[in-house]
């Protein structure tokens, strides 16, 4: 693992020592001095990047902000020759090093694109810097582009280069799922991603328009990067919204979803004090966690599972996250001993997904009720539930949960009773608990054509069965044909797929890129856990005309790379 944090003083003086050794001994860009430290006057301004690995420095790379002591380039070069506005837009990038033994890894692009991401979060517009010329390649796959101007320091000479901080850092972007996977980020203030959130898939909205102005542009794109529903709402939903849609939209919706609150706890067999609605499971994750727990709290999770809470606990709350890692021998399942040796730590809280995603894998809830019954009651348990209904009929814990003192589950209605476009979902719990939340819960949370299309689909119970007993024959029939391209298919219950590629076939980035460019998108899994390597892609099931196009996409694409598969983007 590679911590990536802001130098403090004594990595400094090991950054001042380092550009002796290499800038002065090795490159003979500066004379050597009695002292063995190299630094100039920049550096009482600067901003350094520092990569740790096993407690020692591996690499580093300055930013230079502007308003301070001028740039590096100011040595070089006058300003009123160069094709660049000296604002206070302008970053300079320099000294990217990486030590000796560690320049085989990914080090430079981790640098390379921590700097990328503290410029846009300054507000940075371009971005300069001068690249040694026999790493003039690597620079242009970061987006930077030479402004026809080269300069000698003793023995290496460099090309002057510059880009827009806006947009994508080419290559090293493309690597960011494989870089989050092996990085602890540290550098405070600033997300791994832009505006910090969460990657989930959704990339299919490329090719839709993200503007919504050309939803006819749907037809004949496949959204197998998320795990929408293959099926349509029930026709009670769709009826209810096409009699009343100008309506619902245009007016209010009841306060705090009442009505839908006790529509859930009748389907639920549960008292309404019991239940809290929401919009989406991620606004009842946002709001929960981040109420409930400190930086100082301890929380266990699965790894791999859905990447959303890594993100709130890890990024937001900043808390102190321990993983229960599940192993690929074992398919990725839950070792009940093992999980409840864990909890003898005495965590503040657990949280479970169950059935899990990406994995597919579902841990029996007569097991998972006996651990929590033996766990200490000092820890809250929260337990997602969005995909147990393709588990069978008695797997949820909602029951158990509302007569617990430290059991929540969260139930998301998008992919089970296909209304991710409506975002419903609802928490159910101890009273205590569920009061403590609706307390500062924001009043509308839930759009009104959210819960009517919620209270309709609770209501339509057996049509939804219908569709989740076609929708495990429709996985197998998926999986059978996911084998037959050579690949491991992970057994689960729910609506997608975990697949493994073999090492002969092209990394998960590579197959995941050239099925866009034919309509297809998949997803890579990376920054759901960090036990996985760059072979691992999950697929969502989708009905039989669907899954053969998947199928025939997939095969091409290995027997015809197209232009994004002839590149490996991790290379």
């Amino acid at each position: 693992m590679i911590s990536l944090r802001i130098a403090n003083e004594r990595d400094r003086e090991e950054i001042y020592a380092i550009r002796h050794r290499i800038y002065a001994s090795e490159l003979g860009q500066h004379a050597e001095n009695a002292d063995g430290r190299l630094t100039d006057a920049l550096d009482a301004t600067n901003v350094y990047l520092v990569a740790i690995i096993d407690g020692e420095l591996a690499g580093f790379v300055s930013i230079t902000l502007p308003g301070g002591a001028g740039y590096s380039i100011d040595k070089y070069f006058a300003r009123d020759e160069l094709p660049l506005s000296f604002d206070d837009g302008l970053y300079e990038v320099r000294l990217l090093t990486v030590t000796a033994a560690r320049r085989a890894g990914r080090i430079a692009a981790l640098l390379m694109y921590g700097a990328w991401r503290y410029v846009q979060s300054c507000g940075g517009r371009t971005i300069v810097c001068i690249g040694r010329l026999e790493l003039l390649d690597m620079y242009e796959r970061t987006g930077l582009r030479s402004l026809g101007r080269r300069v000698r320091s003793g023995q290496v000479v460099y090309e002057l280069m510059a880009r827009e901080a806006g947009g994508g850092l080419g290559e090293c972007e493309q690597m960011a799922a494989d870089l989050e996977r092996h990085v602890d980020w540290q550098v405070r203030g600033v997300g791994f991603r832009r505006g910090g959130a969460c990657y989930h898939g959704g990339a299919f909205f490329e090719a839709i328009g993200e503007e919504l102005d050309s939803l006819e542009r749907r037809v004949g794109v496949i959204n197998a990067d998320v795990l929408d529903a293959w099926f349509d709402p029930a026709p009670e939903v769709l009826a209810a919204l096409d009699d009343h849609l100008a309506w619902a939209v245009r007016t209010s919706p009841p306060v705090g979803s009442d009505g839908m609150r006790r529509v859930v706890a009748l389907a639920r067999g549960v008292d309404e004090e019991n239940v809290l609605p929401g919009a989406g499971s991620s606004d009842l994750i946002f709001l929960a966690l981040r109420h409930w727990l400190r930086a100082d709290s301890r929380v266990l999770i699965l790894d791999p599972m859905y990447g959303e809470y890594a993100h709130v606990l890890e990024r937001v709350v900043r808390c102190d996250v321990d993983r229960l890692e599940l192993s690929r021998s074992r398919d990725y399942a839950v070792d009940v001993d093992e999980l409840a040796a864990r909890l003898e730590r005495r965590y503040d809280m657990v949280v479970l997904v169950n059935p899990n995603s990406p994995t597919g894998r579902h841990l029996q809830a007569s097991e998972l009720e006996g651990v929590l019954r033996a766990a200490p009651r000092c820890t809250r348990f929260w337990v997602d539930e969005t995909y147990v209904e393709y588990a069978g009929e008695g797997q949820s814990l909602e029951r158990f949960a509302a007569s617990s003192s430290n059991v929540v589950i969260c139930k998301s209605m998008s992919k089970v009773y296909a209304l991710s476009g409506a975002r419903a979902a609802y928490l159910c719990g101890p009273r205590h608990l569920i009061e403590e939340l609706r307390a500062i819960s924001p009043p509308w949370s839930v759009s009104l054509p959210g819960q009517i299309a919620a209270c309709a689909a609770l209501r339509s119970v057996a049509y939804y069965q219908e569709r989740w007993s076609e929708t495990h024959a429709l996985r197998a029939t998926l999986a059978s044909g996911l084998r037959s391209l050579g690949w491991y298919v992970v057994p689960g219950c729910a609506n997608f797929l975990l697949c493994q590629i073999p090492p002969e076939q092209p990394p998960a980035a590579v197959v995941a890129a050239a099925c866009r460019e034919r309509k297809l998108f998949v997803r890579e899994v990376a920054n759901m856990g960090r036990c996985f390597d760059e072979r691992a892609l999950r697929i969502a099931v989708k009905d039989d005309v669907t899954n053969t196009a998947m199928l025939d996409i997939l095969r091409r694409t290995l027997a015809e790379p197209t232009e994004a598969s002839r590149v490996d983007p991790a290379a």
